[in-house]
């Protein structure tokens, strides 16, 4: 945990998926970040909002790593039907997660 200025992007998915979609989606979405870890990715996490959308964030050491990584394809296995809203980057400026309590309270 720390408050220096952070390199590195973060980016925001946003997908609408109906229910009977969503279990199918998440395997899909666990296999693309995997391949996406290979190729640069330093993980993602993706839950629900309010709204019912699954919501994903990635973390990049930098956009260009993000972009070189999508444009080289990886995985070529359909997504179930969704509709992907605008994706959003975000440069991190200071980081204050504790990410190991965090994952003592996942079950």
């Amino acid at each position: 945990m720390g408050m220096e200025r952070m390199s590195g992007a973060v980016f925001i998915y946003r997908w609408r998926v109906a229910a009977e979609h969503e279990e199918a989606f998440l395997e899909r979405w666990r296999k693309a970040t995997q391949d996406l870890h290979g190729r640069g990715g330093l993980g993602s996490l993706i839950g629900k909002n309010a709204e019912g959308e699954l919501v994903a964030i990635a973390l990049w050491p930098n956009a260009k790593a993000r972009d070189a990584a999508f444009a080289t394809g990886g995985n070529s296995e359909p997504w179930p039907p969704s509709e992907r809203l605008p994706a959003m980057r975000i440069d991190p400026l200071s980081d204050m997660w504790d990410l190991a309590a965090w994952r003592e309270l996942t079950p």
